[in-house]
């Protein structure tokens, strides 16, 4: 279940659903972070989980911000972020939100790339807004699981849930919001799977004839759950055994008709659609599809469909698969050493080449460079060995090298980060073996501390043959 327990300040009670899109203002603290962007962010889709940009500004040098929401329609799930900081907040349309962005905690510094959890502090003055109605929620299941554990442990749970559900319905009776409501239904459906409430219970429970609700947070993650993998089993079965074909062939109606063999797709044509989109999207990086069938299917889909939601999703989706894959070429770079000499990725051809990303201020890059060290020592004359650097600049890597002595082979300074974007790099440090033509072999590639050697051994050994 989705935990969102923030504390609060009351102050009056106010409550009000508006239709239409209304401003929405996200305005208060984070001392921390003078002079600093924070962006309020939504999602294009939630398969994907593409992020959207929906509203920014700069905490000014008091220590305050004001972001304003011009189009938003419904409730819906946001979140926060400043830097890798990132708290969770819902937003309805025309209400303004007053939170605390926590101070900085400098430990979740060490790695830049990795986003952090934070709790925002909301101070409101709005009882029934749909944050306060959700925290009132969360605090009435964990009461309710408190009391009531010992029956899942017995298995006797999903009676005990559902009697739960009902008597939230009675005690949320006067709250309009529609977001909210599906907030306790999708999160209890979540419970659900997780303690094995039999599938086709959960089904008709929570899908069959309900609307497909594209935006809530709680209803896709729900979704995602449930069809986790299903594509990919159906495949496996007797009324599924053409599915393959039909991927490969780029035959998208008979897919949809294979599917409308389960009673809860045959008549509801969103969901059955936004199923095949999900297993399309699972399958696309396994080995027994063609990724050029699926990304034809997903093109025909995002020009074609007749349901808006689906072409987005499947847009998202094709722009999603990242080209740094196993097989792909791997992106051009041309990047000055510690010394000012520019060295290109061309220089590395005709061997393997072991590609580290890293920022000299990272423990964790400090001890996988020792690694790398030895690794070098041991292969360096078959396969190249290159680290890029993501310090802020030049001179760091240049000190940084002095102070290592060990390292002895190419460091290049990445300015401004355009080559790890270009590798989608999203946590430091991270690695890639390329093959000697310059396709990725391995895209991430293990860590020096995970095994790499055992590849390059197989990689060597695999060679010896040829040159005998």
């Amino acid at each position: 279940m989705q935990k969102f327990k923030k504390s609060l300040l009351f102050f009056s009670v106010l409550f009000s659903v508006v239709a239409g899109a209304q401003p929405v203002i996200i305005a208060g603290t984070a001392s921390s972070y003078k002079g600093q962007e924070i962006v309020a962010n939504s999602f294009k889709d939630l398969i994907t989980y593409t992020p959207l940009k929906v509203g920014a500004c700069i905490v000014d040098d008091s220590g305050r911000f004001s972001i304003q929401l011009a189009d938003i329609k419904t409730s819906q799930y946001l979140y926060v972020s400043i830097g890798n900081q990132q708290g969770s907040i819902y937003v309805s349309p025309g209400n303004t939100y007053h939170v605390i962005f926590p101070e900085q905690d400098s430990t979740q510094y060490e790695n830049p790339y990795t986003t952090h959890s934070i709790d925002l502090t909301f101070i409101v003055n709005d009882s029934d807004n749909i944050n306060n109605l959700i925290i009132d929620f969360n605090d009435q299941f964990d009461e309710f699981w408190k009391q009531d554990y010992v029956y899942f442990v017995k298995k006797e749970g999903p009676h005990y849930l559902d009697s739960f559900y009902v008597s939230m319905q009675h005690h949320y009776a006067n709250i309009k919001n529609s977001y909210f409501k599906a907030y306790i239904e999708y999160n209890l459906a979540e419970i659900g799977i997780n303690i094995m409430e039999g599938t086709k219970t959960l089904g008709e429970k929570y899908l069959k004839n309900k609307p497909v609700l594209y935006h809530n947070y709680e209803y896709m993650k729900f979704f995602n759950d449930y069809f986790n993998g299903y594509l990919e089993q159906l495949a496996l079965t007797t009324r599924g055994a053409d599915i393959s074909n039909y991927i490969n062939g780029g035959n998208y109606q008979d897919l949809l008709d294979v599917l409308k063999i389960n009673p809860l797709l045959k008549t509801n044509d969103s969901l059955c659609s936004l199923v095949l989109l999900k297993g399309l999207y699972d399958l696309y990086y396994g080995e027994s599809y063609y990724q050029k069938s699926i990304k034809a299917l997903l093109t025909s889909i995002a020009s074609q469909s007749n349901i808006e939601e689906n072409k987005i999703i499947a847009n998202d989706m094709l722009h999603s698969f990242s080209e740094v894959s196993n097989g792909a070429g791997s992106p051009d770079f041309a990047l000055k050493d510690s010394k000012g000499i520019v060295n290109s990725i061309l220089d590395f051809r005709g061997k393997y080449l072991y590609l580290s990303f890293y920022k000299s201020n990272s423990d964790q890059c400090l001890s996988e460079l020792s690694v790398v060290a030895s690794l070098a020592k041991k292969y360096g004359k078959k396969i190249n060995f290159v680290s890029i650097s993501e310090d802020k600049n030049i001179n760091e890597m240049q000190h940084f090298l002095e102070q290592n002595k060990i390292f002895t082979w190419p460091f290049l300074y990445d300015d401004g980060g355009k080559i790890l974007e270009k590798y989608d790099v999203k946590s430091l440090p991270e690695f890639f073996l390329i093959n000697p033509q310059g396709k990725f072999f391995l895209s991430p590639a293990d860590a020096p501390s995970h095994g790499i050697e055992l590849i390059f051994d197989k990689l060597l050994e695999r060679k010896k043959p040829n040159n005998q």
